[in-house]
């Protein structure tokens, strides 16, 4: 498997609340995701009246989240990888006593403080209700009409054209094995004819088509963008919904990839830093994007 870039989440049913806060909950890097997008980042700064310089320091608080925690999920594969001829249970075991919720909590609480540094620690319950605000809306965005058929929800799209299926997904970052790759949370793509894919931003901006060389992230058994009846697993997540992002906004599998790590980001895609930056991304900066599947077709 990759060793991916990527963020991780918390488990909602681990707080008390009566009402859940995700900018309180100490797994879960909402804000990262949040301000993955252009709109949300322009909103943050007009609300709390921020300098370009200011939101330039959010933004890279954030791209350090990123490292560090992709640091931390390294370790994590390397834990399935010298474990992988365990039974499936003894593996969750391993990854559960590790000090890896420790240390994803003391990134999302770094990344927390300078942020309420940057925007005034006076404005910290301001900012907390509008990242909760923020996070409301990406949940019921991110829901779907029927999770048996094709989905329906603004970060769910997806649409059928001559040169094959397009779906609307979470992209993170990786370092592969070769420059210009991606991965696919189906290992039969890995080891079988390495198909390319065609991506793009969401907002817009020039298309990559590299193959798929890898297995990631999150899940090796999740080809999201199979129909029903031909999906290895997680089939109740509904065609083009990644087991991740059902995982991250919804609970989906109790929150938790196949191997029982908890699901941090809603990722459906990993991309090296090349084809990033063909993208116009920065390194350890995601994104929702386009993705094309040339191969797949009603």
């Amino acid at each position: 498997m990759a060793a991916f870039l990527i963020l991780w989440a918390g488990d909602h049913g681990s707080l008390q609340a009566e009402e859940y806060s995700a900018y309180s909950d100490p797994k879960k890097p909402a804000i990262s995701v949040i301000l993955s997008e252009k709109q949300n980042v322009d909103e943050l700064e007009a609300r709390f009246g921020l300098s370009e310089r200011q939101v330039d320091e959010v933004l890279a608080a954030t791209r350090r989240e990123n490292r560090a925690l992709a640091k931390e999920f390294a370790e994590s594969e390397r834990v399935l990888a010298a474990n992988k001829d365990l039974p499936r249970e003894k593996i969750k075991k391993k990854i559960a006593a590790s000090d890896y919720d420790e240390r994803v909590a003391a990134a999302v609480s770094r990344t927390k403080g300078k942020i309420e540094a940057i925007v005034d620690g006076d404005q910290s319950a301001s900012l907390e209700g509008w990242v909760d605000n923020q996070w409301e809306q990406e949940v019921r965005a991110a829901s779907t009409e029927d999770p048996a058929t094709e989905s329906a929800g603004t970060y769910t799209a997806s649409a059928y054209y001559e040169n094959g299926l397009r779906c609307y997904v979470f992209a993170t970052q990786y370092y592969g094995n070769t420059r210009r790759e991606v991965a696919l949370p189906h290992q039969k793509l890995k080891f079988g004819l390495q198909p390319r894919i065609h991506i793009r931003r969401g907002s817009g901006g020039p298309t990559e088509k590299p193959r798929v060389q890898e297995t990631g992230p999150w899940n090796i058994h999740d080809n999201y963008w199979a129909r029903w009846k031909n999906r290895t697993r997680f089939k109740r997540a509904g065609r083009c919904n990644p087991e991740a992002q059902e995982a991250y906004y919804h609970n989906f599998h109790r929150g938790r990839d196949e191997f029982g790590r908890e699901v941090l980001n809603p990722a459906g895609i990993d991309v090296t830093p090349a084809v990033a930056r063909g993208m116009n991304l920065k390194r350890y900066q995601n994104a929702w994007v386009y993705v094309r599947f040339p191969w797949v077709h009603r």
